[in-house]
């Protein structure tokens, strides 16, 4: 694909009069175009051979919405700009999280879909091309970031699975690749799965394969991400989103190194190492009866734990310089009061909500500087921002004096949501983004402190 062919857009929305303006504009901006009136047209498209550079993509339609056709399509190369309307926010942060390339609100500003979208196509077709990083630096000077190079250098030649704990956002799967780097596996496939983006009923097939006819919709044979990392390494990134039943079958895989697919009458030795990563707290999870307890354990012989941007502040003013780098083009130079108010900033969202600060920056800026007006702008629009204000800062577990007895965790952790749950106005959606857990685990933990759960 040379880069004077104009690039492919798709544009997925239920809202006819929508579409044919977009295609419209799109048109005259020099953009290939396609539709679809929903999300179950779409996901044809994003996952054929040839998808689309680029996406426009609604996250409210009547048949499928915009997450989960995210969660859908989650290994195409077509770079996802989701469309949000006003009072989404919330759900614009998941499709970020999700892997969304960026986001605009509705209605679409003009000067920003141009640059937006053509950023969007450059870095599509760099990864169809064999040009993105297989092997991402970590980038960072703080003494953390030395803590986690320290950990890969003795740990990854290793054949022992690592569990990465961390928020999203902070480079698990950095982390994974440069784990599998320092390995004997190094030129062996590395194969990633966000278990997140994969439907529940899914996960079996996804892991293991299954056999053509086994059940509806299986079109074709499949032989699962286990057999395809065969000989390489298998990084599964948002693991406490397993159902209890792949949680076991993923226990027997990792003791007899052994895996079956749907409707297969044998099972296949594999040679995988595995790496998985979570932003849970696992015990609290088996505590809850939601991960095994021997699946756990079996997880534990070297977990790492990656800090929050907020922790590593002098790691900022490097990964911005590296991650300007990668948006291509002129690369611009960022001021001393842009670093400034960079280095200010809690990164609710961390290096993933750095990235999309400065991507949007990047698409302002005037002449070869980004500078501190500018950065503020982007930050107090940033989405994640927008959703997560600084949250106060936790209860002490300690005695207030010696005549009182110290809080049981469980009644600091109560304390922290009540606190949070007012401060969002009771909404839950938002409330979990702030807490930094899914909307799912934060009812239950409602439930389980007799709070109420209703959604305002």
């Amino acid at each position: 694909m040379s880069a004077e062919e104009p690039g492919r857009v798709l544009v997925v929305d239920d809202d006819d009069k929508f579409r044919f303006a977009m295609r419209k504009a799109l048109r005259r901006l020099g953009f290939e175009t396609d539709e679809a009136d929903g999300g179950l047209a779409a996901l044809p498209k994003l996952t054929s051979s040839d998808p689309p550079d680029a996406a426009l993509l609604d996250l409210r339609m009547g048949d499928l919405d915009g997450l989960d056709v995210l969660r859908r399509s989650s290994g195409t190369s077509t770079r996802v700009v989701v469309l949000t309307g006003h009072g989404s926010v919330s759900a614009a942060v998941e499709a970020m999280k999700l892997g969304a390339f960026s986001f605009l609100e509705k209605p679409v500003d003009a000067d920003l879909l141009a640059p937006l979208l053509t950023q969007a196509i450059a870095d599509s077709r760099g990864q169809r091309n064999g040009e993105q990083e297989f092997s991402p630096p970590l980038v960072g000077v703080s003494r953390a970031t030395e803590e986690v190079r320290a950990f890969i250098a003795q740990v990854g030649p290793s054949e022992e699975t690592v569990t990465i704990f961390g928020e999203t956002g902070t480079g698990k799967e950095v982390v994974a690749r440069r784990l599998h780097l320092a390995s004997p596996r190094a030129t062996a496939p590395f194969v990633a799965l966000n278990a997140a983006c994969v439907p529940r009923e899914l996960f079996e097939s996804e892991l293991f394969g299954h056999r053509k006819g086994s059940f509806t919709g299986a079109t074709s044979d499949r032989a699962g991400l286990f057999r395809e990392a065969d000989g390489g390494t298998l990084f599964i990134d948002e693991l406490g989103e397993l159902p209890l039943e792949s949680q076991a079958k993923l226990l027997r895989a990792l003791e007899t190194r052994r895996v079956r697919g749907i409707g297969e009458p044998g099972e296949t030795q594999v040679d995988v190492r595995i790496i998985v990563a979570t932003n849970r707290d696992l015990w609290a999870e088996v505590k809850g009866g939601r991960f095994r307890e021997d699946l756990y354990f079996r997880l534990q012989v070297f977990p790492i734990v990656l800090p929050p941007l907020r922790e590593r502040p002098d790691d900022v003013a490097p990964l911005a310089e590296h991650l300007l780098g990668r948006l291509g083009g002129t690369r611009p130079r960022l001021t001393d009061d842009a670093l400034a108010a960079l280095a200010q900033h809690r990164w609710p969202g961390n290096v993933r909500e750095l990235l999309n600060v400065l991507r949007r920056a990047s698409l302002f800026a005037q002449g070869d500087a980004l500078d501190g007006a500018l950065v503020r702008r982007m930050l107090a629009a940033s989405v994640f921002a927008r959703v997560e204000s600084t949250p106060p800062p936790p209860p002490s577990v300690a005695a207030a004096d010696d005549d009182e007895p110290p809080m049981r965790l469980a009644d600091v952790e109560r304390q922290h949501i009540e606190r949070t749950l007012e401060r969002m106005d009771g909404n839950i959606t938002r409330t979990a983004t702030s807490l930094g857990i899914d909307r799912r685990t934060l009812q239950r933990k409602l439930r389980s402190y007799g709070i109420r759960d209703d959604d305002d």
